[in-house]
């Protein structure tokens, strides 16, 4: 211990004597550590940490799998989900739920709130219990009881201040009264609704007919599997079931599915590949970092021979030596470790943008102690593997003629020249495989986004306005709102044209609805399914979604007008291949039904609402005057496209709504910006920082490269000094320099490519209409890495172009 401490004093009195060094190999080792530190500590928020329920790795979520219908994840339906509660073998409880939103008015100003219908089995599953009150029973799941609700914290704390007499009071939702029973502990929430918080829940209550609906799919099933069953026992079960659910309802089909997945694997949905490849990423900045320090140590090793020729002709072992000069790297990265840890801290902010969004309300970033103890570890393994091998080099002095020299240059040695280069081309292979990582990222981010180019995004404000259906029941009332507010809001200054539609795109990622074809016989096995929307005249040309054959609604489309509908591009390939599809017919109902035929009007070009990497899945648009039999796809969103700013106009548009309707809620004030941001703000923020830790490395690769050849020329002064008295010219010496560099360069490029090739199909999963091994992106790659490489060789060339002859000679 003794010899310890006076090598920790010995190694900070010579990084004290060198504060340069010191300062560029904390800087460095804080970036490699701080970017580790950072990542760890999201995967570990992510993947790791503990979910907030009782013993969380039972708990699972049961989908339908309706591939065939486009849907691999489909919502179950009630029936369905009644048979898996009554027929498992393997879980101890199941609960449902689904969305509902509702007005909360008659306290304050009008507010919408987005919800969930559960079942009495909901709260106990998860083994929470609330902060007050209680939570639902089962006599109150049934239809005959009265209304209760359970609210959120956040809720609890916004609308009604904390106040604990909150309990037993009623509330107005929807024109109706409720009772709260309960109010859930902060942070308490499972899935939200599509990025929307769920701040209050009522009973399910199932009626009987309801239980026996197999058509309808709305619920989401959380279940709590049996002590001791696993995944796979429960997905073969749930197989089972479903053989048996086909077996007796033949009129079904018989490919009914069913699986089983963890609740963890739910809620962190596909961001579990992502963040293993910013881990890796990360690892490979880390590597760079290390082998710079490494050069870094090798270069002052050079300079310190004499003193370690001294040391070992006064009798210091190999080993002692190589415990203090380990111990000297250990500290620097020890020091870095220190320095990464406010690194990590500080990109916390912009790393919360990568916690899925199921995550979001009871996962936070931190440095704990499991983190902090991470980045110890690293820091001292760090240290020790990358110093070893600069330590060791640092022994092979030759004594009698490091001691004769006098303080004079030392030259480098085979080993050195061996390891150094090796550093070098290990940084450019690591820089080239990030880079070619985040170009391929960077290309799949372009292609999402230009399938909404022609959206008016910039301009377009996007605000809802959900009608009750107890105060709208009737169709006439719902009209003349939509129509008050659209004519209202038109006059408007700064407004160029409004209109109404069910949900704006990638918002709800469903709402579809079956269709009859006329003159197609009906076909067991065979689904007509088209995402159904329901719009104002106005709504097209509003948000930037093209015409491409036929017409577009008008005022004429009305109530007592044929029925019309438009159709999207998808829907006319897949429905009437090979067809002219204007003047086609079809409902959505049974085809023997009283429901009247639609005629098709016009084509629009496709939009993908379902996810910017889902195929374009067949829409349909109706007239919202026409389609009073449906309301559940009625108008909610209200878009504005603007001559101004679009959030400048939110005030005056919600004041407007309000003079038209006193206790209806305007929600969701966002533009169309923010909508595409939201679906692709996870990719954004992966895609960004993989590109700014290959940027990173390609700095780290540039400077590592640079101190190499910075090294090499003044170790050869006189050498350079010697060819220009022989007649050699400036040229030839710059050649000489880059032709070292660069060969180095070029050697790691070619070994960076070839694994660029197999690992970039690790990321084939990420990526969108871009090849794993896309030529265009490799070559962009490889001639940016050339560049920075060559300017990195350029600058040391040059100054060994400017040597004196004379004073080359005279070096010694």
């Amino acid at each position: 211990m003794d010899n310890l401490i006076r090598d920790v004093r010995f190694a900070l009195r010579t990084m004290a004597r060198k504060p340069g060094f010191t300062a560029i190999a904390i800087i460095i080792m804080a970036l490699g550590i701080g970017a580790n530190t950072a990542i760890f500590s999201l995967v570990r928020a992510v993947l790791l940490r503990p979910l907030p329920f009782a013993d969380p790795n039972r708990l699972v979520m049961v989908w339908e799998d309706a591939s065939k219908y486009g849907f691999p994840k489909n919502t179950p339906a009630p029936a369905n989900y009644a048979d898996w509660k009554a027929r498992n073998d393997v879980f101890e409880a199941m609960a449902a739920f689904r969305f509902r939103d509702f007005n909360l008015t008659g306290d304050g100003r009008p507010e919408k709130i987005y919800a969930y219908a559960v079942t009495a089995d909901f709260f106990p599953i998860l083994g929470v219990d609330p902060l007050l009150g209680r939570v639902f029973t089962a006599e109150e799941d049934r239809p005959e009881a009265g209304n209760v609700a359970v609210i959120s914290y956040p809720l609890w704390q916004s609308r009604y201040g904390g106040d604990p007499g909150i309990v037993g009071r009623d509330i107005l939702l929807s024109d109706e009264k409720y009772t709260v029973v309960g109010v859930m502990p902060r942070g308490f929430q499972l899935l939200d609704f599509m990025g929307m918080e769920i701040r209050l829940w009522v009973p399910m209550k199932f009626t009987q007919r309801a239980l026996t609906n197999r058509g309808g799919h709305f619920l989401q099933v959380v279940a709590r599997m049996k002590p001791g069953v696993t995944l796979d026992q429960a997905n073969n079960n749930i197989k089972t079931i479903m053989a048996q659910i086909a077996h007796d309802n033949p009129d079904q089909g018989d490919d009914l599915a069913a699986f089983v997945v963890s609740l963890r694997d739910e809620l962190t949905g596909e961001s579990r590949r992502p963040l293993i490849v910013l881990l890796v990423a990360v690892a490979f900045v880390l590597l760079i970092a290390s082998a710079n320090l490494a050069n870094l140590l090798l270069s002052r090793a050079l300079s310190r021979s004499k003193e370690v020729a001294v040391r070992t002709a006064l009798g210091a072992t190999r080993g002692r030596l190589v415990r203090q000069l380990l111990t000297e790297s250990v500290l620097l990265s020890f020091a870095g470790g220190i320095a990464g840890v406010a690194v990590a801290f500080w990109s916390f902010e912009f790393l919360r943008h990568l916690i899925p969004p199921g995550l979001s309300l009871f996962v936070d970033l931190r440095i704990d102690t499991l983190v902090l103890v991470f980045t110890l570890a690293l820091s001292v393994i760090t240290g020790m593997v990358f110093g070893l091998a600069p330590a060791l080099q640092s022994l092979k002095v030759d004594l009698n003629e490091t001691l004769k020299q006098g303080g004079g240059r030392t030259n480098l040695s085979a080993g050195h020249r061996r390891l150094q280069n090796a550093m070098v081309v290990g940084e450019v292979a690591l820089a080239m495989v990030l880079l070619v990582g985040a170009g391929l990222l960077i290309k799949t981010f372009a292609r999402l986004s230009d399938q909404y180019a022609s959206l008016h995004a910039e301009s377009v404000l996007a605000v809802r306005t959900q009608l009750p259906d107890k105060r709208y029941e009737q169709p006439a009332r719902r009209f003349a709102f939509y129509k008050q507010v659209l004519e209202r809001v038109k006059a408007l200054p700064g407004v160029v044209s409004a209109g109404y539609t069910t949900s704006v795109p990638l918002d709800w990622k469903g709402g579809t609805n079956g269709i009859s074809i006329q003159g197609r016989p009906v076909e067991r096995g065979v689904n007509y399914d088209a995402n159904h929307r329901q719009i104002s005249t106005d709504y097209f040309t509003t948000i930037g979604i093209a015409l491409k054959r036929g017409r577009l609604f008008n005022e004429g489309d009305n109530e007592q007008s044929m029925p019309v509908a438009i159709v999207n591009e998808a829907m006319a390939r897949e429905f009437w291949p090979g067809e002219e599809v204007l003047g086609k017919r079809f409902k959505t109902s049974e085809p023997d039904s009283s429901d009247p035929w639609v005629t098709i009007v016009g084509v629009v070009a496709d939009l993908k609402q379902m996810g910017a990497e889902a195929p374009a899945k067949p829409e349909m648009y109706f007239p919202f005057q026409q389609v009073a039999d449906q309301p559940w796809y009625a108008p909610r969103d209200l878009v504005i496209h603007t001559s101004v700013a679009p959030t400048s106009l939110a005030q005056a548009v919600t004041a407007t709504i309000h003079e038209i309707d006193a206790d209806q809620p305007v929600s969701d004030i966002r533009t169309m910006k923010d909508v595409l941001g939201q679906e692709f703000g996870q990719r954004e923020t992966g895609t960004t920082l993989l590109g700014i830790f290959a940027g990173l490395a390609l700095l780290l690769a540039a400077i590592g490269l640079y101190g190499v050849l910075s090294y090499f020329v003044s170790q050869r002064i006189p050498e350079f000094g010697v060819r220009m008295a022989l007649g050699a010219q400036s040229r030839d010496i710059l050649w000489l320099v880059l032709k070292r560099g660069m060969g180095l360069v070029i050697l790691g490029m070619a070994i960076g490519v070839a694994a660029s090739f197999a690992l970039t199909r690790l990321m084939q999963s990420l990526l969108f209409e871009v090849s794993a091994s896309d030529p265009i992106v490799f070559g962009l790659i490889a001639l940016l890495l050339a560049a920075v490489a060559f300017a990195a060789c350029v600058i040391p060339a040059r100054r060994a172009m400017k040597i004196d002859p004379m004073v080359a000679l005279r070096y010694e």
